[in-house]
């Protein structure tokens, strides 16, 4: 009896010891738990994910060491450090997924894929957008167009002169489809109108994705056996159901290509990436093949409807609780534009004040606040940072929310004060702590269409409208839901045209 009972206690300390055991050199962080790792933890300090990481930043330091299950997480919270993953060869991977690699049969699109496909496909896809107008003044007027539609369905909602304007106009349901349009012409050479049932299904469909998406991994990549045999211990499956929707909206419009394809006049990127595609046929190694597109166009749907569209939406939730900020962007515009025209790309450099005002939506907010994960999954050994030892199969998080939040980079961090990215003559200035882009090798490739569709969006709607909190309704929350991207709670405004 004494002997099987001496057994079994060695059992049970063999069993924690090789179980919470940590690499060595492993960045400081809480206890490893056995099987769950540090979850349960993280769970604890936030309901959403950045807040957990936020929490685990200040407890341990600027480099934390985590664990998702068995997978090391290693949290990255400086300014400094995050820059040196960010420039880094041996960082510039994204982790692997055994499951994930199974469901898709290889690895596409380009935000998650990693490697010299991924250097490849970047470099095309950037390439032939920019050739198509991407983040240039030409998009311009399809933008308008756009803005047009926002103001068309302001003045319906609010009942419009007849009714005053009075009544309320719910912001995440006007701006949704705005920005999408704008990139998906330069995609798919087409607009879809803002009340499509169909693209505010698929819209739908793409928030509850990225809100179910943990930068962590989540329990499918934590657990992948037992959320094989056991489900509904994750959202993978309804995950699985959302990726598949968005995927068949873009395998129709390519099949709807193809049918009026002429390869010597592309009209838009997947015309483009067709040719490119055919050319490879015969090439039983080329990257090139539909399936490949369709994640391209998944990704770039993600991305482009989801972060502009929650920059759009924390601008208008901005200019409610500072008013004052308001009034100085409109007499800015006033001064500089007027009021017979919509607002140019090319009176930017003459509008300081709505720059440093788009700047500090972007710092306040930072939508993507611990960005994609990176890994040293294809470095040559485990990899060095900042005197640790961080594991190949390793998440890295880049805790970008810190970064905007350190009061050590910026005076009273949690004001919005657009006045910090002024100068004393009011010229606008560069700060090297602004990085809602990310930085270096994985920087976001959409930035340049981004910043131009929240710059002339926002300034268009600051010119033509009053905006306030509709009489009677509280002040809206400055409190954000989401995942791996954050929104502002809904909320309604009262828009009144300013003559």
């Amino acid at each position: 009896m004494i002997i099987e009972l001496i057994l079994i206690l060695v059992t049970i300390t063999l069993f924690w010891y090789f179980n919470t055991r940590k690499p060595d050199k492993f960045p400081p962080g809480p206890p490893k738990w056995p099987i769950v790792g540090n979850r349960l933890q993280l769970k604890s300090w936030g309901a959403l994910p950045h807040l957990a990481m936020g929490e685990a930043a200040r407890r341990y330091g600027d480099v934390v060491g985590l664990f998702s299950g068995k997978i090391p997480v290693v949290l990255v919270s400086s300014l400094e450090a995050i820059k040196e993953v960010s420039s880094r060869e041996d960082f510039s991977a994204r982790p692997r997924s055994k499951l994930m690699e199974h469901i898709d049969q290889g690895s596409f699109g380009v935000l998650w894929i990693s490697g010299e496909k991924w250097k490849d496909q970047r470099r095309f896809t950037l390439r032939n957008l920019k050739d198509l107008g991407f983040g240039k003044r030409s998009l311009e007027g399809i933008a308008h167009e756009e803005l047009e539609a926002v103001f068309a369905e302001i003045e319906k909602i609010s009942g419009g002169q007849k009714e005053r304007w009075s009544h309320p106009v719910p912001v995440h349901d006007i701006l949704g489809t705005a920005g999408i349009n704008v990139l998906w012409h330069i995609i798919a050479g087409k607009r879809y109108s803002h009340t499509d049932p169909y693209l505010q299904k698929l819209m739908s469909n793409v928030k509850l994705l990225i809100k179910m998406t943990e930068p962590g991994g989540g329990p499918a990549t934590a657990f992948p056996f037992l959320t094989k045999i056991l489900p509904f211990l994750s959202n993978l499956q309804k995950i699985l159901k959302l990726r598949a929707s968005l995927q068949n909206f873009i395998k129709q419009e390519i099949k709807k290509h193809r049918e009026s394809f002429d390869g010597d006049n592309p009209r838009d990127f997947i015309d483009t990436y067709i040719n490119e595609v055919d050319k490879n046929r015969h090439n039983h190694q080329t990257w090139y093949e539909e399936k490949q597109l369709v994640m391209i166009c998944v990704d770039l749907f993600m991305a482009g409807s989801d972060t502009t569209f929650n920059s759009l939406t924390f601008s208008m939730l901005y200019m409610i609780l500072y008013p004052e900020v308001l009034s100085k962007v409109q007499e800015e515009l006033d001064k500089v534009v007027g009021r017979d025209r919509l607002p140019s790309l090319e009176d930017r450099p003459s509008l300081p004040y709505v720059e440093a005002t788009i700047n500090e939506v972007l710092r306040l907010s930072t939508v993507a606040p611990l960005a994609v994960p990176h890994s040293p999954w294809y470095a040559e050994k485990d990899a060095e940072l900042q005197g640790y030892i961080i594991p190949k199969n390793s998440r890295v998080i880049l805790n970008l929310h810190a970064v905007h939040h350190d009061p050590k980079i910026w005076v009273d961090p949690q004001n919005f004060r657009p006045e910090r990215f002024l100068d004393k003559n009011g010229k606008l200035i560069k700060h090297e702590a602004f990085i809602p882009f990310g930085a270096g090798k994985r920087q976001c490739l959409g930035e340049a269409l981004a910043r131009n569709n929240l710059f002339l969006f926002f300034s268009g709607l600051a010119q033509k409208y009053y905006i306030s909190v509709p009489e009677g309704h509280p002040t809206p929350s400055n409190e954000v839901e989401g995942g791996l991207t954050v929104v502002p709670k809904a909320f309604e405004v009262r828009f009144q045209p300013r003559g």
